[in-house]
């Protein structure tokens, strides 16, 4: 935890400008976000939502990941001073409870809120912290002086990888769960297949992101300057996130039940297909099965 005279010093320091101003951006989103129709007037909610600042901070990861502050350092203050949008509009929403609350509703509020204002702040700073060091990770990653090397063997990285491993018990493990659900949709077999389906589509969730993890591990593995395959690591890894992010809102625009159900079918399903895809490039550029099981 940094002391009171160094927080100053960073106050000063015109490398934090670009990291404080980030976090400064974020607040007028952030109570824009925080306020939602309550009968025929507009108040301010008591949910804040901190996706402005998840975005600063993978902003700043990127920003500074080939400059000399660290990126988690920067996205500190990112969080901390994006977090002042929060804190008002946390207070604003009290204050407006005021007038119709209890007394004992009163008390509960003054004793509260600071607390819970102290902890919502810190995790806050936490999660702008990680986005913006898994910002600054992916583009080390992905620097074309990392992954085209001219040193001889390079593509060692490559053979001795096993981060194809989970993408390749995904893409073999998503039709059977898949299927099962299907199955359970329109057979109904019973309480017991049921149980089983929801298992498997819960472990093919936690495998998912395993899976999208080592396809983008491996596809920017270190590889010599005339490789015949470089792989398009935000491609491979960008397509299943972008089927997210487009199915999500749009089955909410349809009023379909469960947008982020829908959004979550979409990623599961684009991803088993770019697995299936990267998978088969490799294979055939590199020799995965033949290297591993020959």
């Amino acid at each position: 935890m940094p002391s009171v005279q160094e927080l100053r010093d960073d106050l000063s320091d015109e490398s934090l400008r670009v990291a404080i101003f980030a976090g400064l951006a974020t607040i007028p989103f952030t109570l824009v976000l925080s306020w939602v129709p309550v009968s025929s007037d507009v108040v301010p909610a008591g949910s804040v939502l901190g996706n402005p600042l998840i975005l600063a901070g993978l902003f700043v990861g990127y920003y500074y990941n080939d400059r000399p502050t660290e990126s988690r350092r920067a996205g500190m203050w990112t969080g901390l001073v994006g977090s002042l949008g929060v804190v008002v509009a946390t207070v604003v929403n009290a204050i407006a409870s005021i007038p119709s609350a209890s007394s004992e509703f009163f008390a509960l509020t003054v004793v509260a809120t600071p607390i819970l204002l102290a902890i919502g702040v810190g995790f806050l700073v936490v999660f702008t912290m990680l986005s913006a060091q898994f910002a600054d990770w992916v583009t080390t990653r992905l620097a074309r002086d990392r992954r085209r090397s001219t040193r001889s063997g390079a593509d060692e990285h490559v053979t001795a990888s096993r981060w194809w491993l989970p993408v390749a018990a995904y893409a073999i493990l998503a039709p059977a769960v898949f299927g099962s659900l299907f199955w359970q949709i329109w057979a109904t077999p019973g309480d017991v297949w049921l149980v089983v389906s929801l298992v498997g589509a819960v472990g093919l969730f936690g495998l998912s992101i395993v899976a999208l993890v080592g396809l983008f591990v491996d596809a920017t593995a270190p590889r010599d300057e005339d490789a015949a395959w470089v792989p398009n690591a935000l491609l491979y890894a960008g397509v299943p996130i972008g089927a997210y992010a487009l199915a999500h809102p749009t089955a909410a625009l349809w009023t379909l039940e469960n947008p982020p159900g829908y959004g979550m079918y979409a990623f599961l399903g684009v991803l088993w297909l770019t697995s299936v895809v990267y998978l088969t490039h490799r294979h055939r550029y590199v020799g995965t099965l033949s290297h591993h099981f020959a």
